[in-house]
């Protein structure tokens, strides 16, 4: 999974997690991260009075808290125009939306890569939501949708010469069906401490997440693909996993 979108989410898990239990958050930094920032919006009617700006996930929870934080929630687009974007740094657009009592807002991030450390700086900066929906969305599960397209694009990868691929996908699928035991073997990077019943689509979206830069499912599948005529269905498929892989993420990190 792109790093952008694992770390958001799991942001936002441990802030759910000690909303609904009334505890202090907890937050472990994954390995590629150096520094995480919070800036935001400028509170009062002086112009000149600094933002507040939170060194860390805690400090930043913590002033979501005083600001009276009451929901929060993880959101990413389910489509974009060029899906070869993805497989750059700050392309993702993803967001943590944060509910108060009169109003909503939502932090996006910054990422700046430390050559001397060889890992990055984040900065997530708040902006107002202005017409937010007045509910919270609601995100279903999407588990036979999701795997419907897995099976088919796993069949194109096999017409394309793509093996590599369509066994990804058909890994994902047996994580969907539960022939695959992923809590067993897979231990590359840690779950989000969501209920059990949403890891299947967490971990089958990690999976099948192969839209990067080289070597990605961007990179020689569209040409190889060409070559044997079969452009379209590789567009339309690619769109359909993109959608149906981020409308797992939305539900698992979601709703619960």
């Amino acid at each position: 999974m792109n790093g952008e979108i694992y770390q958001t989410c799991f942001i936002v898990v441990a802030a759910k997690k000690a909303l609904s239990n009334k505890i202090n958050i907890s937050y472990a930094p994954l390995k590629y991260e150096h520094k995480i920032e919070f800036q935001f919006l400028s509170e009062g009617k002086l112009f000149s009075k600094k933002p507040y700006q939170a060194e860390n996930v805690p400090a930043w929870y913590n002033h979501c808290l005083e600001k009276g934080l009451s929901d929060i929630f993880f959101t990413t687009p389910t489509s974009v125009k060029d899906r070869a974007f993805l497989g750059y740094s700050n392309a993702n657009q993803n967001a943590i939306v944060c509910s108060y009592s009169n109003n909503i807002t939502f932090f996006t991030a910054q990422w700046r890569f430390d050559s001397s450390l060889s890992k990055w700086n984040i900065l997530y900066t708040e902006q107002e939501w202005r017409n937010a929906p007045s509910e919270k969305p609601h995100f279903d599960n999407n588990t036979e949708s999701f795997e419907k397209v897995l099976l088919e694009i796993k069949e194109l990868a096999h017409k394309i010469g793509c093996d590599y691929f369509a066994d990804l996908f058909q890994k994902a699928v047996g994580i969907l069906s539960g022939s695959y035991d992923y809590l067993r073997w897979d231990h590359k990077m840690p779950l989000p401490d969501i209920p059990v019943k949403n890891l299947p689509l967490f971990k089958a979206a990690d999976i099948a997440d192969v839209f990067g830069a080289m070597g990605s499912w961007n990179d020689s599948p569209p040409y190889m693909a060409h070559e044997k005529g079969l452009d379209k269905e590789y567009e339309s498929l690619s769109d359909e996993l993109l959608k149906q892989n981020r409308f797992a993420l939305l539900y698992a990190i979601n709703e619960w």
